[in-house]
Parts: C-alpha cells; sequence; structure tokens
C-alpha cells in the first residue's frame, strides 16, 4: 500500500490528536495508532512530518483555547475577520508564548515570555544535570520536587512535555 499524501496524512492526525493521550503515549506509538487508524498504513518513513505536524495541530489547538476564552469575554464587538497566517517564522516552536511565573522562574528570564524550544533545551539541560532520567527507560524523566513545581504529574517524556507548554 502506497504512503498517503502529506494532506491526508495531516486530516487524519487532526481527527485523532484529540482522543488519545500524549501525555502517556510515544511518538512511536502514536505513529502505529495513526496507521492504524488509516487502515494499516505503515507510516515510520513519514517521522518527521508526523513529528512537525503534531506540534503544528497542538499549536492551533491551543490557539483555538484562547480564541474561545477571548470571544465569550468580548461578545458585544463586532466580530473582525482573522489576520491571514503568514508562512514560515515566529511560528510552532519558536513562537513566544506567556509561560507562568514559576517557569519564567526557573528560566531565569525577568519576563514571561518563552519559545518552546527555550523551554525543552533547559528542562532537558536541567534533567542532565540532576540524572533525572528513568535509567530502565532513558525518554522518561523522573520529576524532582524543581520541576513538580512546574508540571502536574510525576514523570514524563519529552515527547509529552509539550503538551504541558
Amino acid at each position: 500500500m502506497a504512503t498517503p499524501g502529506d494532506d491526508v496524512i495531516r486530516a487524519w492526525m487532526t481527527k485523532l490528536v484529540p482522543t488519545v493521550d500524549l501525555n502517556t503515549m510515544t511518538t512511536k506509538q502514536f505513529i502505529v495508532r495513526l496507521g492504524q487508524a488509516m487502515g494499516g498504513v505503515e507510516l515510520s518513513s513519514k517521522k518527521a512530518f508526523i513529528k512537525a505536524t503534531l506540534t503544528e495541530i497542538l499549536d492551533e489547538m491551543d490557539d483555538d483555547d484562547d480564541e474561545e476564552e477571548s470571544s465569550s469575554e468580548d461578545e458585544d464587538e463586532e466580530v473582525k475577520p482573522a489576520p491571514k497566517k503568514k508562512r514560515g517564522g515566529g511560528g510552532g516552536l519558536t513562537a513566544q508564548k506567556e509561560i507562568s511565573s514559576e517557569m519564567a522562574k526557573f528560566l531565569g528570564k525577568q519576563d514571561r515570555l518563552a519559545a518552546r524550544t527555550e523551554i525543552v533545551k533547559a528542562i532537558w539541560a536541567y534533567v542532565k544535570e540532576n540524572n533525572l532520567q528513568n535509567p530502565t527507560d532513558k525518554r522518561e524523566i523522573i520529576l524532582d520536587d524543581t520541576l513538580k513545581q512546574l508540571f502536574p504529574c510525576d514523570r514524563f517524556t519529552m515527547v509529552s512535555v509539550y503538551c504541558f507548554l
């Protein structure tokens, strides 16, 4: 069976993401589940595309949540068409997002804006410095008291950390 096109894969991913728990699912497991949902298609050759698209979908879901919150507050205001999104740069993982004061303190930042890549890089450095990787499964991070103040769990994988950001 031929590998489907990027548009088809993205459409299936958009349907699948809300139905799975990305906190406990690895990227590999997500790709397998996506392939099963698409009728048994082998998608391992599309891993890079799926990872990038997953980040985009999560960002869009986050943006949708922000729009819903602001629209309920501003129901009396005139509805304006959304500006066209520009392609490339400034979006996705590199977009500056507002972060909690705890995360800003962890990062050593005065302002409360940071890119997801910056946060993940700092978390990885902290994890490696404090030897917080599970010795039997290096993908899993065991949170210490400092990280437990930032995340509402005891363990996570670095793939699932994007769900918290």
